[in-house]
């Protein structure tokens, strides 16, 4: 790959089958529109439909959200709980680690939900810009800091790597922005750009423009000798390269959408019963007015209805892939004996934890990586990490649970507070409430705080 303005607004071969590979998620996460604007793409035409008829059944088409859905309780079950912070430097802003306004926490989660859409997504540690800015004791002598810098996987347009000390490690990063600039005294105009990373460089190329930006980036008067970007993978398949984990939810949501198409119309059919007129000839009209028929001798009208068997097996087939689609979302939360280096598995007693708790412990990884290169721009030894510790095991029927909690509560085997927190877990209580908090609560009612083992029957 060339860095001239000729191609470097293409993405690579790589990158470009990763995109396609994701195209179905990118429409799914679009919703009922996305999906409509695609249209024959996820929603065949009929053999001997015609255009409108093909245009109203497609406008009329709604998406089931599955896979929407899924991740975003997917990623709330990570981040559950806050993050725990572990020896993260003050000059780390963790209150606004972008520099737009964003918490680590927020951050965290936008990037960790980019990564289970797509099966990786990117961080880039930089330093804001400003005029005149050739090295980085040009960006603080003009007050600029560091920021993590969000770039989703359909920003990324390519990236070189090479192996050093027995490590792959990136030498150029391509990722592209949209801009806005001024067009006119009240306009504005959308203008795309591509930012080029290399070790101790940064590039920015502008549609229309060529290359607009050319800096040196320095740390401690040395040139930096690494490409500032981390990847999150949730499933990678080679170097910055990523397949999306729920790739077969999408599938099944896909062929709901299609599905659900064909039902809707099927439905709207046999809900208008047809008029068929028996033993009539094109030259004998029949008139029908009021409540008075006119009808030529030896002929008969009448109602033709749908019987509805069509429509109870379609109705039991959406709700067979509204199942499957289940399944397959939960099947993150299922344990099974997972591959982990040995700072991913920490204090787990075994290796057999669930693909969810796995993606969490890479988030781990990835953000220490990222804090790492705060710490260089910063001059200091170490960015600290955090600790993940949301809910990301199964979840057993609450009713069921609940009452068996309840009952070793009352054997005295669980602590009241402990019950607490399982309701917490399983959405009975609310995450904003807090144990010391409810039990004030219950004192000032006059009520003795704590549940209490029932009494022993004589």
């Amino acid at each position: 790959m060339e860095n001239n303005d000729s191609n470097v607004f293409q993405a690579s071969s790589v990158v470009q089958a990763m995109h396609d590979k994701g195209g179905v998620i990118r429409a799914l996460l679009g919703g009922t529109d996305a999906m409509r604007a695609a249209g024959k793409t996820y929603l065949p035409k009929w053999p001997l439909e015609d255009d409108d008829g093909y245009k109203a059944r497609l406008n009329a088409s709604t998406l089931f959200p599955a896979l929407s859905e899924t991740i975003a309780q997917m990623v709330g079950r990570v981040f559950y709980r806050d993050m725990t912070r572990l020896d993260i430097p003050d000059a780390i802003d963790v209150q606004d680690i972008d520099a737009v306004g964003n918490k680590l926490d927020i951050f965290c989660a936008d990037w960790f939900r980019d990564a289970l859409a797509y099966g990786v997504s990117y961080c880039v540690v930089d330093y804001q810009r400003g005029d005149g800015v050739s090295t980085m004791a040009d960006a603080r002598a003009q007050g600029l800091r560091a920021q993590a810098v969000l770039v989703k996987n359909a920003q990324v347009l390519g990236w070189k790597s090479e192996r050093r000390g027995g490590n792959e490690v990136c030498t150029q990063f391509r990722y592209q922005q949209t801009i806005l600039e001024e067009a006119g005294e009240f306009g504005t105009r959308a203008v795309r750009q591509v930012v080029v990373l290399e070790p101790g460089r940064r590039r920015i190329y502008r549609e229309g423009a060529g290359l607009v930006d050319d800096v040196t980036l320095s740390v401690g008067g040395q040139v930096l000798d690494t490409v500032p970007v981390v990847a999150l993978y949730t499933e990678q398949v080679g170097f910055f390269a990523g397949r999306p984990p729920l790739l077969e939810l999408a599938h099944l949501n896909i062929k709901h959408w299609q599905s659900q198409s064909d039902q809707d119309n099927i439905t709207h059919w046999a809900r208008v019963p047809l008029l068929a007129r028996i033993g009539v000839t094109d030259s004998e009209p029949v008139r029908i007015g009021g409540s008075t028929i006119d009808m030529p001798r030896d002929t008969d009208i009448r109602y033709i209805e749908h019987s509805g068997a069509a429509i109870n097996a379609g109705a039991a087939s959406l709700e067979k892939l509204e199942s499957d689609m289940r399944t397959a979302g939960a099947k993150l939360l299922t344990k099974s004996i997972q591959s982990l280096t040995d700072s991913q598995a920490k204090d787990e007693q075994t290796r057999e934890v669930s693909a969810l708790k796995m993606y969490a412990n890479r988030l781990e990884d990835a953000v220490a990586q990222m804090l790492w290169h705060f710490a260089r721009w910063l001059g200091l030894p170490d960015g600290g990490r955090v600790e993940i510790s949301g809910n990301m095991d199964i979840d057993y029927n609450p009713a069921v649970t609940m009452q068996m909690l309840r009952e070793l509560h009352n054997d005295g085997i669980l602590s009241a507070e402990t019950v607490f927190c399982e309701a917490q877990k399983r959405d009975i209580i609310s995450p904003d409430l807090d144990w010391e908090g409810e039990q004030l609560k219950i004192r000032a009612g006059g009520h003795d705080a704590g549940w209490r083992p029932d009494p022993v029957a004589n």
